[in-house]
């Protein structure tokens, strides 16, 4: 890999409202812990992405103030800048007490390295080619190099049960000529829990044939291996992928014209991974599938028979409310009536299945749509809410498009609030869930390619689109690793927004079911006015707040309303 030196020097945000540096709005909330003869230590928040030349910032620190409720991770980084080169950087956490001698183990917190992929071609115009943070390998000792930043992305989670209140503990910072670094941490642990499965419905493309051919899973037993350490991935991100039940799918099976299908290895699927899920993609339920039965009307019978016992089978497990026929992928209108023929047929197979298609509300296919999928810049707000008023849902998604002046975090050199303001942005117009077409989409090596093209390469997509996972090796294996995915910044920063809508959520619901009495408090009134301020961060689709500073607080104080109103 070919690295260029020469770096911006504070990360450029693309948003009209609340426009600062990253590194202007980091001074207000975090700051230098130490200094010496070796260089700086200082902390970040995960909003800001820490290239190789972000400024020092100003202001100094004592420590890293956290606030996260039970069952959540609240991340940080530790930042090294290096006068000279530093050697063997260890980052270890300890653990965190509370109040009436309670803790938070030292193995509920996770440190990870930060290392850099080269933007040889940016996303689009305005963006400096160059080095920018996103793979987050599992910790090992690492190096400085002088004249840049060297950093650390530290996660707390907070295990259920925990009781509520202020917790301390330190993270010390050891290398190689500077001795111990102590980095102060203060968590105030709130008095409510988020849910494992987020309320925020989510579909995110799961490509796992990539990572068994980056893995060297050749065999039935470590597919599925990898297939396990992948959705324990996704789980613990809160995002429910396409196809958990890879490599369990049912097994179908035709005699004298009559369809029979082994449901035996799906049921293994169902039993260890649905319930971690709020959504997943119907097998073979696609219009253009013929499931191996042939196009013509016996043809048509059988697919019709199929999903009618897929269906029957999903409600007998009591799961065929988390799933969906994506029927279609971004249709024109040419192919509107196949579409309308298409849905009609799965109407005949089971009335109950839920059809997705990624396309705004259009009058012609009403009827033959369940869960409308716009891509963001197609969303119009006054007929998606007349379909939601009717039982529908409304998701919708991001992937090549749009770009700047859009909040389209999955990009690599796009600015780290644009995926948390993507998130706000679907709670103020009340989309039901969220869809990505993929997160291991390895055309190229994306350690050392990050820019992602189409299948024919005739453009450029955008740097990390279609891939927020990097494989678990720099290159593909001939050997099994047994091993999860890297995880990505914008993985992490995921999260960190799936979360926030679930903070919002527990707020709306306690609002709503606040009593009379309670509704004449100035609890009620300030929960009710921290959702305006949520909804007033991300004025429209192409304008919203990137100042570090005003998106932490504000979520704050979402979280002091709800624990107002327990």
């Amino acid at each position: 890999m070919r690295f260029i030196l020469t770096m911006p020097i504070a990360f450029i945000v693309l948003a009209a409202s609340c426009v600062v540096t990253q590194t202007q709005a980091a001074a207000s909330t975090w700051g230098t812990i130490t200094q010496g003869k070796w260089g700086t230590a200082w902390t970040a928040s995960p909003i800001q992405k820490i290239l190789p030349k972000t400024p020092i910032p100003t202001t100094k620190t004592n420590g890293v103030q956290l606030y996260a409720a039970n069952n959540e991770y609240e991340p940080f980084q530790i930042v090294l800048t290096a006068k000279t080169r530093i050697n063997n950087i260890k980052v270890v956490p300890h653990t965190l007490e509370g109040p009436a001698k309670a803790k938070i183990p030292a193995w509920s917190i996770n440190v990870k390295n930060v290392e850099y992929v080269n933007c040889t071609t940016p996303t689009n115009d305005g963006i400096e080619p160059g080095l920018y943070p996103d793979p987050l390998p599992d910790h090992f000792p690492y190096n400085a190099i002088e004249g840049r930043n060297a950093a650390a992305w530290v996660t707390v989670y907070v295990p259920r049960n925990t009781p509520p209140g202020d917790y301390k503990g330190t993270v010390d910072v050891v290398a190689s000529g500077i001795g111990k670094i102590v980095v102060p941490v203060s968590l105030r642990v709130w008095n409510f829990t988020l849910p494992s499965v987020s309320r925020l419905r989510t579909a995110y493309g799961n490509s796992m044939h990539n990572a068994f051919r980056y893995q060297g899973a050749t065999t039935k037993e470590q597919q599925r291996k990898l297939v396990e350490l992948y959705n324990l991935n996704f789980f613990k991100h809160r995002v429910s992928p396409y196809n958990p039940y890879t490599t369990y799918e049912p097994r179908i099976e035709e005699q004298n014209g009559q369809i029979n299908i082994d449901f035996s290895d799906f049921d293994v699927a169902i039993q260890k991974f649905f319930p971690y899920v709020n959504s997943f993609m119907l097998p073979r339920f696609w219009m253009d599938d013929d499931v191996g039965f042939g196009k013509g009307a016996d043809g048509q019978r059988k697919k019709i028979d199929y999903m009618r016992q897929v269906a029957e089978h999903m409600v007998d497990k009591g799961v065929l409310k988390k799933g969906y026929a994506y029927i279609y992928d971004e249709p024109q209108p040419d192919v509107f009536d196949s579409l309308i023929e298409g849905a009609k047929t799965i109407r005949m197979a089971d009335q109950r299945i839920k059809i997705l298609l990624t396309r705004r509300v259009e009058e012609k296919l009403i009827g033959s749509v369940d869960i409308w999928t716009p891509i963001v810049d197609h969303y119009e707000e006054a007929p998606s809410k007349a379909r939601q008023a009717k039982g529908e849902e409304l998701w919708w998604y991001l992937c090549c498009g749009p770009k700047a002046p859009y909040a389209n975090g999955y990009f690599i050199d796009y600015s780290a609030a644009h995926m948390r303001m993507y998130h706000w942005q679907t709670w103020k117009y009340g989309l039901d869930g969220i869809l990505y077409w993929n997160t291991m989409y390895w055309q190229d090596n994306p350690w050392q390619i990050p820019m992602s093209q189409p299948p024919d390469r005739a453009h450029n997509w955008g740097n990390g689109d279609g891939q927020i996972f990097y494989p678990a090796t720099r290159a593909p294996s001939d050997k099994f690793i047994a091993k999860g995915p890297i995880d990505s910044i914008r993985w992490e920063l995921v999260r960190e927004g799936i979360e926030d809508w679930d903070y919002f959520r527990i707020l709306q619901d306690k609002i709503d079911a606040a009593s009379a009495a309670k509704k004449n408090t100035p609890a009620y009134a300030a929960a009710v006015d921290v959702l305006r301020q949520v909804n007033s961060c991300v004025p429209s689709l192409t304008d919203f707040c990137t100042d570090v500073a005003k998106i932490e607080s504000t979520r704050e104080r979402v979280g002091r309303a709800i624990e107002g109103l327990n």
